[in-house]
């Protein structure tokens, strides 16, 4: 019996110091990568995003074209 319950206090008092330490915030080793990741973009997105640039660009200079400029003439 008593063998038992010291099994089950070798394991309950740590975990029961890491939940205390987690409650009351003496935890500084806590990792934060997370959020850090959050903000971090993928290759794929930064090439969505530069596709989407180009785009742009294309479009606007497409539009300027139509207008020859601003000189006006014939389409």
């Amino acid at each position: 019996m008593w063998g038992f319950l010291g099994l089950v206090g070798l394991l309950a008092v740590p975990l029961l110091y890491g939940f205390l330490r987690d409650a009351f915030g003496w935890n500084r080793n806590k990792f934060y990568g997370d959020e850090m990741n959050k903000q971090k973009r993928n290759s794929v997105e930064k090439r969505y995003d530069q596709a989407e640039i180009r785009k742009e660009k294309v479009h606007q200079h497409s539009r300027n074209q139509g207008n020859h400029g601003g000189f006006g003439g014939f389409h």
